[in-house]
């Protein structure tokens, strides 16, 4: 008769036992990864001029049209962008953006031998990801403000809802995702535009009141936005009374029923976690082989 000794028996079932322990073997890790690739942009040339008014932010060196085109995609509410050529031959020049305004052709000269400034219209992109710098919402992508002012005050607690922001767009964000925002202000900077980087305050109650703006002695500095996207009241969590049993010493959350089976199953196993107790189909292969060893 062949002997089996006792520790081979347990290395045999060792492997089995322990899954069964965990309740599974390696497990993958859930990946969450996403890529996507570059838009596509076009745009036509709708004028061409010797001069037009700079922006006040937004001039960038660029090394194409192409990539001025993608930079205005980037960039929203842009309906227009300008390109300046450096060298006509490497293509080169600098890009101007003009987020939320349009175009205007009383502002533009042409009373040059050779107009060199290219204006080109909305760029037409497809593929890749939209590019959105809201964060929150689509609406707040393209703000519309209800009122454009100077001198409104800051909020009492602006130690706690005040922020640095990118521009309007990233502030109405800030409101859209901020536990409680009625209204927000953007402070523009020095540029006055409100899609420059600038500081907004967040307003957790009340309106907008008018009357408590200033009167600007040149551009806007403020823009008062509404919160479009105002976040949904959530109810607090309610108990099931099966949950709850009382007891002389107060109240003992002592689950009955078939509730009680979806709560202890929840608080006693989680996703990719092993259970925290040993059941008799797991014990049963360790007993198995303490059987074998001992009928040897």
């Amino acid at each position: 008769m062949t002997i089996i000794p006792f520790w081979a028996t347990i290395a045999l079932l060792a492997p089995r036992v322990l899954a069964d322990l965990t309740g599974s073997t390696t497990t993958s890790p859930t990946s969450t990864t996403s890529t996507s690739s570059a838009a596509s942009c076009t745009a036509s040339v709708v004028d061409t001029l010797c001069d037009y008014p700079e922006p006040d932010y937004y001039a960038v060196a660029s090394d194409s049209r192409a990539h001025c085109w993608d930079y205005c995609n980037e960039h929203q509410p842009c309906e227009f962008l300008i390109f300046n050529p450096g060298n006509p031959y490497l293509g080169y020049g600098t890009c101007w953006l003009y987020p939320g305004e349009k175009f205007d052709k009383s502002k533009a000269s042409t009373n040059c031998s050779n107009p060199y400034l290219e204006v080109y219209d909305k760029p037409k992109c497809s593929g890749g990801t939209p590019t959105t710098t809201s964060g929150a919402c689509t609406a707040t992508a393209t703000p519309s403000a209800v009122a454009s002012i100077c001198g409104y005050p800051a909020p009492e607690d602006c130690f706690n809802t005040c922020y640095a922001s990118s521009g309007a767009p990233n502030c109405l964000s800030l409101c859209a995702e901020a536990d409680a925002c009625s209204y927000a202000v953007f402070r523009a900077g020095d540029s006055h535009s409100a899609y420059a980087p600038g500081t907004c305050w967040v307003y957790t109650n009340g309106t907008y009141d008018k009357d408590l703006a200033g009167t600007c002695s040149g551009k806007p500095e403020q823009y008062v936005y509404d919160n479009v996207c105002p976040k949904k009241s959530t109810a607090s969590a309610s108990v099931s009374p099966a949950l709850l049993r009382s007891s002389g010493n107060g109240t003992s959350t002592t689950p009955t029923g078939s509730s009680a089976s979806a709560a202890a199953a929840s608080a006693t196993t989680s996703e990719n976690s092993a259970p925290t107790g040993l059941s008799l189909g797991n014990s049963l292969p360790l007993g198995v082989a303490v059987l074998m060893w001992q009928a040897l």
